[in-house]
């Protein structure tokens, strides 16, 4: 099946839920922290640094998620930022992307919000599903808003939120993008 992934577009949000598992269930009890058991003000408060390989490559597929999303907003790639998160396919579809943007004068604006799923490893690569909603994306063609934003390759206007396989391989011990497939007849 030919990628039809190429429209999408935006900033990546929401992955931090994503990644953690944290849902925002309020099922888990209380803890009250006793006075040595805070933290210090010196103590860092970003996430803790992904151990296994299905950490690292969800980081990674983040990773790309926003400099791809970021590309499409501006039409240019900045490979600087792109080179380390993907490579192959993926790599070239992006660039292609771009170029037909800026050849038939599509803009994109607003952004995207990103859903990733459990990753799944397959061995020598690992698949991660990410379920993508469009809806605060706007699509212009020759600033005109285009309606319907996406369409599936049957003709007909593409279901959002929309499932996205990604798939990362180990790429000079890093793992990185190498492909992606739009499920268009899936639903998330």
């Amino acid at each position: 099946m030919r990628k039809h992934h190429s429209a999408l577009g935006g900033v990546a949000l929401a992955l931090a839920l994503a990644l953690t598992g944290c849902g925002g269930d309020d099922n888990e009890p209380t803890v009250q922290e006793t006075p040595s058991q805070s933290q210090s003000p010196t103590a860092p408060t970003s996430s803790p640094t992904p151990k296994t390989d299905e950490e690292k490559a969800a980081a990674q597929l983040t990773r790309y998620l926003e400099v791809r999303d970021l590309a499409h907003r501006k039409r240019t790639i900045d490979f600087k930022t792109l080179n380390p998160v993907a490579t192959g396919d993926e790599f070239l579809e992006l660039q292609e992307t771009v170029v037909g943007m800026k050849k038939a004068d599509v803009t994109k604006t607003g952004s995207f919000v990103h859903m990733l799923g459990e990753p799944r490893n397959r061995g020598n690569s690992i698949e991660i599903t990410d379920c993508e909603d469009r809806s605060g994306v706007t699509v212009k063609v020759k600033g005109n808003v285009r309606k319907p934003d996406y369409t599936a390759p049957d003709g007909n206007p593409l279901r959002n939120p929309v499932p996205v396989k990604y798939t990362l391989i180990k790429d000079k011990g890093t793992w990185k993008v190498s492909e992606s497939d739009l499920l268009w007849d899936e639903s998330c």
